[in-house]
């Protein structure tokens, strides 16, 4: 650890290691990806108890960036508090898609069904929309729903969706605007 490395604050340590982390799923190797999302999720630990001593709140992209990050890395309960706290202020989609993911891992399929239901159909994002649809769905006619064969639905249909969003980002790079990319935070 570098003397320069201790000036940087936690929630820029977070969001770096956050961003590499989700450049790493895009090109599939989810080992690095892991390490990054558990380093971003330990400096966004950092940064949301430095904020709680200070009084102050975390911004709702800080708490979705570690919602992220504490799903990614098996840390369903905490990802659910954030996650929780930034769907209160702000209305990101990724928050109710990762929500409702730790909510599935968790097995608490009521809650899963709120979260997924509530993605808003504004952030564009068609394949990820239409699987959380039938996903509810199916969980509402089961008494006993698969959670965790939603949740690899749900792992597939990013994975697709990304793969959308790669594909539509090079087409807008080429001086075309048909297509939009809505990240929301």
């Amino acid at each position: 650890m570098s003397f320069f490395s201790k000036l940087i604050p936690p929630s820029r340590k977070g969001h770096k290691n956050f961003e590499r982390g989700r450049a790493a799923e895009l090109r599939a190797d989810y080992s690095k990806a892991e390490a990054y999302f558990t380093t971003a999720a330990e400096a966004f630990d950092a940064h949301l108890t430095l904020l709680e001593t200070e009084g102050e709140e975390a911004r709702p992209s800080h708490l979705v960036m570690a919602g992220i990050c504490y799903t990614r890395t098996g840390r369903f309960e905490d990802a659910l508090r954030v996650l929780d706290a930034c769907i209160e202020r702000k209305k990101i989609p990724d928050a109710f898609l990762n929500a409702g993911y730790a909510a599935a891992k968790l097995g608490l399929a009521d809650r899963t069904v709120a979260y997924w239901q509530a993605y808003p159909d504004w952030a564009g994002q068609r394949v990820i929309a239409n699987t959380l649809t039938d996903l509810v769905k199916a969980i509402r006619k089961q008494e006993n729903p698969d959670l965790q064969g939603a949740c690899e639905a749900v792992a597939l249909a990013v994975a697709k969706q990304d793969k959308t969003n790669q594909r539509d980002r090079r087409f807008r790079d080429r001086g075309h605007k048909h297509s939009e990319f809505r990240q929301g935070y």
